[in-house]
């Protein structure tokens, strides 16, 4: 939040990231998906329009390996986010439940949460290392806006990695 111009926001940025930030943990304490995903995309969408920004108002802009790594960390826990929900509304049915079966089940919801964790943690810095690896070509390669086929083969990987890391969850079995 603090490396948007504060022009673009009328200089409330640290406003705007309290309450972005009040609102993802009370979703996410309150279990309200919604809420948590809202603040989420209210983040991703201020990222998007700070760098739009920058090049509107010709400010100085941010690094650009600093901007790839927050959207790839606010995708991950928007990501992870969902996932906690959804484990947490699993374990919400078995919760008071002695039987064996509910035991199994929720060892068995634990290594589901763990795995899914694990996996999008491996999704997001894999992303992350690619978005990296992109970057570095593209700086070395000196790509401009007249290369137009190049640049655009460059950001159709980085979306395509990004949309497998939004698209690779399952939820529990039931």
């Amino acid at each position: 939040m603090l490396g948007i111009p504060s022009q673009a926001i009328l200089g409330l940025a640290v406003p705007a990231g309290i309450i972005i930030a009040l609102s993802g943990v009370l979703g996410m304490i309150l279990g309200l998906s919604r809420l948590a995903s809202s603040a989420s995309l209210s983040l991703i969408s201020l990222l998007v329009w700070g760098k739009i920004a920058t090049n509107i108002l010709k400010t100085p802009p941010p690094d650009t390996a600093l901007l790839l790594s927050q959207f790839v960390a606010t995708i991950f826990l928007m990501e992870a986010s969902r996932v906690v929900l959804s484990y947490d509304e699993e374990y919400r049915e078995l919760n008071g439940r002695d039987d064996n079966f509910s035991n199994i089940a929720s060892l068995e919801l634990v290594g589901w949460l763990r795995g899914q964790l694990r996996g999008q943690a491996k999704l997001g810095v894999s992303t992350l290392a690619l978005s990296m690896v992109l970057l570095v070509i593209g700086g070395f390669s000196g790509v401009s806006i007249s290369q137009v086929y190049f640049s655009a083969a460059l950001v159709l990987l980085f979306v395509g990695a990004l949309l497998f890391l939004l698209i690779h969850r399952r939820e529990p079995e039931g």
